[in-house]
């Protein structure tokens, strides 16, 4: 793609604003976890809103010739236990925490199954990339083990890396299966919600079905808003129109900002001033994630 071309520009552009969606994407379902919502009732508005959003589609269209089962581990890697190990570990971890473990741990993953399933092989500046998002990530792990940490930080932690693994599952599988953008709006949320809703409304603690002390509004549409249509539809939308005019590989580096992005977000929205242990880490990651950003070789 020509880098003069109105084409590119507009995929520039696309692909400069999604690190600030992402970044805003994390503190705003940190604060809907800290206050009156549950990370039980985040996710069921996240693939319930989205459900409803797509439900003319379902109903033209079906499940675009998707078929279910290859719709049911889409589900797995970006649906609900995307969402439920997100939003629990952001109510245990601070928005670095996030920030760092979900973005930065996703490239090793990705690489792990990418080999397994596609049989390919890192690159080696790819190995140096990932060896720092190792290092990085142990250095911001280690400060939830200081003596001033909160309780159960640590267990947020494997939450996100938990996350972090479900979202490379879902990549990777877009990859393998050239799954097409209809087809994974349709199918992740429609399944999600048919599995999951039931469930939340029947056995899950809630503070959204609490009507006699419901949440204040302004948080319910904050997280109706975020979660069921900026990040599920919105972000798809950019990220495929930036990757088409600026390549997978830009958008990647592009991405590697999340993480601070969310940082100076979180400083200034929630408070949340990183210890000089988890700045370093925060450093030490950005730059193995845009290392770990390039072409991988087949054995």
């Amino acid at each position: 793609m020509n880098a003069g071309s109105p084409s590119f520009a507009v995929g520039l552009t696309c692909g400069l604003v999604v690190p600030f969606i992402w970044g805003g994407w994390i503190v705003a379902s940190r604060f809907g976890v800290l206050n009156a919502l549950t990370p039980f009732d985040v996710t069921a508005i996240r693939v319930g809103v989205a459900a409803i959003i797509v439900l003319p589609l379902l109903l033209t269209r079906g499940l675009a010739g998707l078929p279910l089962w290859k719709g049911a581990v889409l589900s797995f890697g970006v649906g609900v236990p995307f969402a439920l190990t997100s939003f629990g570990g952001m109510a245990l971890a601070p928005v670095i925490h996030a920030g760092v473990l979900t973005n930065g741990v996703m490239p090793i993953f990705a690489v792990v199954i990418g080999y397994y399933w596609l049989r390919e092989l890192p690159a080696r500046s790819q190995i140096g990339g990932l060896l720092a998002i190792v290092v990085g990530g142990a250095m911001i792990g280690g400060d939830s083990f200081s003596f001033d940490a909160p309780p159960g930080q640590w267990f947020g932690d494997l939450l996100l890396i938990g996350a972090a693994g479900c979202f490379a599952l879902y990549m990777t599988a877009l990859r393998r299966w050239n799954v097409t953008i209809m087809q994974a709006v349709i199918a992740v949320p429609v399944i999600s919600s048919a599995i999951y809703i039931p469930v939340w409304l029947l056995f899950l603690p809630s503070g959204l079905l609490q009507f006699d002390n419901f949440p204040p509004w302004q948080e319910v549409a904050l997280q109706t808003v975020y979660q069921g249509i900026v990040a599920s539809f919105i972000v798809v939308i950019l990220v495929t129109r930036a990757t088409r005019s600026i390549s997978a590989t830009t958008m990647a580096v592009l991405l590697a900002g999340s993480p601070v992005l969310a940082v100076l977000f979180g400083i200034v929205l929630l408070e949340e001033v990183p210890s000089v242990l988890a700045w370093a880490g925060l450093a030490v990651t950005t730059s193995g994630m845009v290392l770990a950003v390039g072409r991988r070789a087949k054995p």
